[in-house]
């Protein structure tokens, strides 16, 4: 016994062989628009959930303006940013080659610990702030990171320290009634 359709195949009825062309065709759009509805779907929701991530990141990190002023701050801040400097110092010195350039030292010469803690902070504003744009890295080690190295190298803040400390003449610095005065502040955007 042959079914309707090996019948339709064969042309035996030309009116149902369209039919049953078009009942394919439906059959084929039908799955087409089901498969575009599951993409839509997962894209609606994949997005929702970017959304929802977005808006948690920022009730829980809202960018705020955080200072960073030797000077002003206390002896706890102090110690904590003290310690939070020294380990990236100590980890930027073994992760690029900056030994030389940034001498072992460092802590013993106001302005670099100044220029250091600024170079810090444009490194987490580059490499931890979740808004940092794509090219902040890229900024990071094009501009701000060369720009402290030359300064190093270069004018009133180049180091000749080598293998030991050397301090700068007393006279190089303004005298000041307030030690805490011989710092300045540098802000970034947490």
């Amino acid at each position: 016994m042959t079914n309707q359709y090996d019948a339709v195949a064969a042309g035996e009825d030309p009116i149902a062989a369209q039919l049953m062309s078009q009942a394919q065709a439906i059959a084929r759009l039908r799955k087409d628009l089901d498969d575009l509805a599951h993409q839509s779907t997962d894209t609606f929701v994949g997005l929702v959930e970017r959304i929802e991530d977005i808006e948690s990141g920022a009730e829980s990190a809202t960018p705020s303006s955080t200072g960073w002023c030797w000077r002003n701050l206390g002896p706890r801040a102090g110690e904590e940013l003290w310690d939070q400097l020294t380990d990236w110092v100590d980890w930027i010195r073994s992760r690029y080659p900056l030994a030389r350039k940034v001498p072992a030292c460092w802590a013993d010469h106001p302005e670099i610990l100044e220029e250091l803690t600024a170079l810090w902070l444009a490194w987490q504003a580059a490499y931890q702030d979740r808004n940092a744009s794509l090219t902040a890295a890229a900024d990071w080690h094009d501009r701000w990171l060369p720009g402290l190295l030359y300064r190093l190298e270069h004018g009133p803040f180049a180091l000749d320290c080598g293998n030991e400390h050397r301090p700068r003449p007393a006279t190089a610095y303004a005298a000041s009634t307030d030690a805490q005065k011989e710092v300045s502040c540098s802000t970034t955007t947490r």
